[in-house]
């Protein structure tokens, strides 16, 4: 047995109770027997890429992802006169985040919402660190973006899928897509010297049917790909893998929000029953909600299993582990039914060997909180510190929601609004620029080391390389309650994958190409959050670490910021919150945080 599973067990919890009550310690403790290879093999497909077709798309706008904030991006940029290409790596309408998203929050003064109470209600759910202008913007556009959705489509009933609704309105306001195709690096205007260190200009990937290179150049590119987990079992969403942050990154992107942490559960008896877990999300269509929590979510469940009191799994403000948020549920405007090509009475279908069972947190291990981590923005236009790269959504760290999620649907109208400004904004500056090139040799040099996996001859494949670092970064030690010791082991096996690894990953075919790149991809994002973890010498929200278990306003009233340096290396640096938006420091340190961390008043010296 584990020796860490062994002492954790010694305190009283059976092996069952340790399971249940943190399903991402389940998905690690349950890893196959891979790990006793070497992970080395000849690669079986191996083939020459160099008369590869390539198809070169010029176009003014270039849209990264096809949810709803790229939705709104781009039909935003066409009508405003410009051509648009959106690029998604599924099919629009069925891949990323959004078909799993059911809640829209719409804030609308003539129901009696009251603005200060949101912003309050926000405020504290977020311990201070969120965004006031973002959630400002919100709330303002919030009943207009409603509206929009409603003319669109998405809320009538007889629709097959809202999110199959958002495909056919880009198709009809004349949006050109280009689908399962996998961007891979954001291409940069030449300086005199022919690097690569202007404006983003477009990006470069490859079809994932005909495995042809495929080039778009874009006076601006708006980066709308969302966020991304480790794919963890029980989480529907396999292909959200960081790409967009990661090639922001390598652009020279500032990015944010790593050390923050997702709390979706799954059962804990079948914890990668991905269809008995999220099935109610995908049918139950989209619904107007204004629910906004007091305070944030918590990682009780995972708290309890490390100090053996049980009784944590029942406390900590927002909802409670296990079962929905408190307040009123959306008003569904589609009736509950099995996915498209099912049959079915109008309940979803069981499956065999599924049962609902207890829910346990560590089904999106990997993720972050929505809204808060991502690209960093310079403007409230979603523009970054790279000129000609936007971003929107998902893949845009506003810091709407801070440490933690502050109440229901806020990421879908938060998406659409952000998407609106962004494609607005992306298009004004689309038409003061000109054509952009990039030479014949950047663009080979860019396409050869994109398909350099099928032209190794042997390596490692990404699965195994991918469960490497699952091991690596699921026990629910590492992320859930975070040590310095334990993150930096971590960040020692991390490091090495990327610096080891990831040169050697081969791959047999297209779909293990997308393979490839999305485990460097993984991986990158396991580097940011192990970075930012060990940089913010505190706890609060999401973000708990053991060996500093409380909130350190004086130092911590702040966002961590990581970049990679003129040396390749990531570098790691903070920025304050305005000082108007800081807490009431009169207010007693028990009142101004609500949510208990275990042994955080002993250390303040409070208890």
């Amino acid at each position: 047995m584990n020796t860490n599973l062994k002492s954790t067990l010694s305190t009283g919890l059976t092996r069952r109770d340790f399971l249940r009550m943190t399903g991402v310690t389940a998905a690690a403790f349950a890893m196959p027997s891979f790990l006793s290879g070497s992970g080395y093999a000849a690669n079986p497909g191996v083939t020459s890429m160099s008369a590869t077709a390539q198809n070169q798309v010029n176009t003014d706008i270039l849209v990264i992802g096809g949810g709803m904030a790229g939705a709104f991006a781009a039909v935003s940029a066409k009508e405003m006169g410009l051509n648009v290409t959106l690029v998604d790596k599924g099919t629009v309408g069925r891949s990323g985040a959004t078909p799993w998203a059911n809640t829209f929050s719409v804030f609308d003064e003539a129901l009696g919402h009251d603005r200060d109470e949101w912003i309050s209600g926000v405020r504290s759910s977020s311990e201070y660190v969120n965004n006031l202008d973002w959630l400002d913007q919100m709330l303002d556009a919030s009943q207009d973006r409603w509206d929009d959705i409603n003319a669109w489509g998405l809320l009538d009933e007889d629709v097959r899928h809202p999110s199959l609704v958002l495909r056919d309105k880009l198709v009809d306001s004349g949006v050109e897509l280009i689908e399962r195709t996998m961007l891979t690096t954001l291409l940069k205007e030449e300086d005199g010297n022919g690097d690569g260190n202007g404006r983003v200009i477009g990006a470069m990937g490859f079809s994932i049917d005909s495995e042809e290179a495929v080039v778009v150049l874009a006076k601006a590119t708006i980066m709308c790909a969302g966020a991304g987990s480790f794919k963890a079992p029980g989480f529907p969403i396999q292909s959200l893998t960081s790409d967009g942050d990661a090639m922001a990154y390598r652009a020279g992107a500032i990015i944010t929000g790593k050390e923050w942490i997702d709390f979706h559960w799954t059962s804990a008896e079948t914890p990668a029953s991905c269809w008995n877990q999220w099935s109610g999300m995908w049918d139950s269509g989209i619904g107007k909600t204004d629910s906004v929590f007091t305070s944030g979510m918590t990682l009780d469940s995972a708290f309890a299993i490390h100090t053996g009191d049980t009784s944590l799994a029942m406390t900590g403000g927002g909802p409670e582990a296990g079962g929905p948020p408190e307040g009123d549920m959306p008003e569904g405007d589609r009736p509950s039914g099995p996915p498209p090509g099912e049959e079915g009475d109008g309940e979803a279908p069981s499956r065999p060997g599924q049962s609902s069972g207890e829910q346990v947190l560590g089904a999106a291990t990997g993720l972050g909180i929505h809204k808060a981590e991502g690209i960093w923005p310079t403007t409230m236009q979603g523009a970054c510190n790279v000129p000609g790269l936007f971003a929107a959504g998902d893949g845009l760290a506003s810091m709407l929601c801070g440490s933690s999620y502050v109440g229901l649907g806020f990421s879908l109208t938060a998406s659409a609004t952000q998407g609106v400004t962004a494609g607005q904004s992306a298009a004004e500056y689309a038409q003061q620029m000109a054509a952009p090139t990039l030479s014949d040799d950047k663009i080979a040099s860019v396409q050869t080391a994109m398909f350099a996996p099928r032209e190794r001859e042997s390596g490692f494949s990404p699965a195994w390389v991918t469960q490497v670092m699952q091991n690596a970064m699921f026990p629910y030690f590492v992320l859930f309650v975070k040590q310095q010791d334990r993150l930096e082991a971590a960040l020692s096996t991390i490091t090495f994958l990327r610096e080891t690894m990831v040169p050697r990953l081969t791959a047999k075919d297209a779909h293990e190409l997308r393979l490839a790149h999305e485990t460097e991809n993984m991986l990158l994002n396991a580097e940011m959050k192990l970075r930012a973890s060990l940089f913010r010498t505190e706890s609060r929200g999401t973000h708990y670490r053991e060996d500093y278990p409380a909130r350190d306003d004086d130092a911590w009233l702040a966002w961590v910021l990581l970049q990679m340096d003129e040396n390749g290396q990531m570098s790691v640096t903070k920025e304050a919150i305005p000082d108007e938006w800081k807490p009431d420091m009169s207010v007693p340190y028990e009142e101004r945080y609500l949510n208990r961390f275990p042994g955080e008043l002993e250390y303040l010296g409070l208890a």
